[in-house]
């Protein structure tokens, strides 16, 4: 082969090779096209996230490899980009446009978190207003769902949880009509305690179902059977009734027993694990036989309060973060003593609902969760700065009585919330202007008396009031008072106080 021949033969190779190339990239700029238009369909269809994400990956690679003739113009881009984020917006995939978009619950805040005991603690806070329940979870921990209660402008919530090492507690809220909310998020230390922490004494807050706290004499006297009562302890109940009741006697006066039931009594659903209602014979009942038998009337308003324990948003019996009954709770739970005394003096017949005014309002919680950071150890070191804002407000009734008879004294210190003043503590006489028709009465009374200070002075026409917290009769004051009632008003968990006559009788020496 010559010369001549071999660069014929290159020339056609090149011509060739030349024309094969320019094939590709025609064929090169067709496919792109196709591929552009069917993007830009697809987007505009509604695609699901991973298909737009590929879409704009396809269009940026075919703009960048284009043979580049021309590339997308500058509105093409902010069009393209406009439909991906519509359809984004839209689409039911999980892209974070949609987790933004969804309906949550509100978040809750978390104000009080402590161990109370060997792998128990205590977590409550705030939540939004119409949370029908908190969820708290850990990956150590008993998953527990708590009723919240009203607390005003927002509801709040308390519980104790198991948990079995540290753990990192989740806490969620559920709405009406919306999903559960973002997690707040507590760790809780797991310390080994020599004693819990809620059952020191008679008056430690013992944390219940429902965010209901109550008082571990309050249950107490709802678990103790009679059988717990000596033989020499009746004796004794015996004599001091009988005592009361001659001192009575003498002057012409009536005794009556008014026992108010415990909170476990009329909220049973909201007893803690551990705690079961005694099967046979309980503490009353003892003290019922032992009082009926000396002579004395006794009344016990279970069934008047149960039947209104749930009258409406802040008209509960008793407070969730007190141990008290509330000045509702004091209205029905008085209400069966003025109605068995109107059959004797009908001008002393209970108020009705209108003329005592009641109305609702928000106050710092109550004497259990005041008490509670005192009881439960928060100057340990293991539990400090993690509860030391307890401020959980409750929704709860006062009344205006829409009456003449009585200026009405301070039953709750504001500056505190529902924990009761000592304005009433103290041995008192209160004369009702009004009083014509109605009985006189000496009353005793437990810091029950407190509440109902006013709504029972308004139904005597004189009454003196013994010291708060006194269990011994007044003997001299029976005589010159002379009235026509000598009234005991104390709460359940003070039975044994009552038939032994002793403020430091305690329920804890019959467990």
């Amino acid at each position: 082969m010559n010369f001549k021949q071999l660069l014929l033969n290159k020339r056609n190779l090149a011509v060739i090779v030349s024309a094969a190339v320019c094939v590709l990239l025609i064929s090169a700029g067709i496919i792109a096209a196709i591929v552009l238009g069917s993007d830009k369909e697809n987007l505009s269809s509604g695609s699901s996230l991973d298909e737009q994400v590929n879409a704009t990956s396809n269009l940026s690679s075919s703009q960048g490899n284009s043979s580049g003739e021309s590339s997308s113009t500058v509105d093409e881009q902010e069009n393209a980009t406009s439909i991906i984020s519509s359809s984004q917006g839209n689409s039911s995939s999980g892209s974070s446009s949609t987790v933004q978009n969804r309906n949550l619950s509100e978040k809750p805040t978390i104000t009080v978190a402590a161990q109370v005991a060997n792998g128990i603690c205590v977590i409550g806070g705030k939540c939004a207003k119409g949370t029908e329940y908190v969820t708290i979870t850990g990956d150590k921990a008993n998953t527990v769902t708590v009723k919240p209660f009203s607390a005003g402008e927002n509801d709040c919530f308390i519980a104790q949880v198991k948990y079995s090492a540290r753990t990192t507690l989740k806490i969620t809220a559920k709405q009406k009509g919306k999903e559960p909310s973002e997690a707040a998020v507590s760790t809780m230390y797991h310390n080994n305690l020599e004693e819990n922490y809620m059952l020191r004494g008679e008056y430690t807050p013992v944390i219940g179902k429902g965010s209901q706290m109550h008082f571990y004499s309050a249950l107490l006297s709802y678990t103790l059977s009679s059988n717990s009562i000596t033989s020499d302890m009746r004796t004794k109940a015996y004599e001091n009734i009988s005592d009361i009741v001659s001192q009575a006697d003498s002057v012409g006066a009536e005794t009556i027993f008014l026992i108010i039931p415990s909170s476990a009594q009329i909220y049973p659903e909201t007893v803690p694990d551990g705690f079961n209602k005694t099967t046979g014979s309980s503490l009353y009942e003892a003290f019922n036989k032992i009082a009926t038998d000396c002579g004395a009337k006794v009344i016990y308003p279970l069934e008047t309060m149960k039947s209104h324990r749930n009258d409406g948003e802040g008209y509960q019996i008793y407070q969730h973060t007190d141990s008290h009954w509330s000045a509702y709770g004091a209205y029905w739970g008085t209400y069966d003593l003025f109605d068995y005394i109107s059959k004797r003096f009908p001008a002393a017949k209970p108020r009705t609902l209108t003329e005592m005014g009641f109305y609702t309002t928000a106050l710092y919680g109550g004497d259990a969760l005041f008490n509670f950071p005192k009881y439960i150890g928060f100057e340990d070191s293991y539990n400090k700065g993690v509860a030391s804002n307890t401020k959980i407000k409750e929704l709860t009734t006062l009344f205006s009585l829409k009456t003449p008879t009585s200026t009405l004294s301070k039953i709750y210190n504001s500056n505190v919330g529902l924990y009761l003043t000592e304005d009433n503590a103290s041995a008192a006489t209160v004369n009702n202007p009004n009083g014509a028709g109605l009985p006189d009465a000496l009353i005793m009374r437990d810091s029950f008396g407190k509440v109902s200070y006013d709504l029972m002075s308004d139904r005597f026409s004189t009454v003196y009031w013994g010291e708060f917290d006194n269990y011994n009769l007044p003997t001299e004051k029976i005589k010159m008072k002379q009235p026509d009632y000598v009234i005991y008003l104390y709460s359940e968990r003070n039975l044994l106080k009552i038939m032994l006559n002793n403020s430091y009788a305690s329920l804890l020496t019959l467990k």
